[in-house]
């Protein structure tokens, strides 16, 4: 019986050529992902740019106007400063996970 097991343990040259392209499959599937997600941080760093640049517009032509502008400028200058870094922190984090699945594929 033990003979039967360790048999079906071990895998036929038809099974190392369907892993192959099940390896090759997943890791092109892995760089689609990281295309993607790189396009799609880009894509959140140029809103961030654009908006942050209308928001500086817009407080610098209603500073004088308005004295309560300035307290709004002490709440959303670090709200904004949160919002790049959360920007880079899950771009990171994001890659972290592909590449650590994609070891993992790779030491199968």
């Amino acid at each position: 019986m033990s003979k039967e097991k360790f048999q079906q343990d071990i895998p036929e040259e038809e099974n190392f050529e369907d892993l192959t392209e099940f390896t090759n499959e997943i890791n092109q599937n892995l760089e689609g992902i990281r295309s993607s997600t790189d396009q799609f941080f880009k894509r959140k760093l140029i809103t961030f740019c654009i908006r942050w640049t209308l928001t500086f517009l817009l407080l610098y032509l209603f500073l004088d106007s308005y004295p309560w502008i300035k307290y709004l400028v002490y709440a959303a200058i670090p709200l904004g400063i949160l919002n790049l870094v959360l920007i880079f922190y899950g771009r990171k984090k994001i890659n972290e996970k592909v590449s650590e699945t994609e070891d993992k594929i790779n030491s199968i």
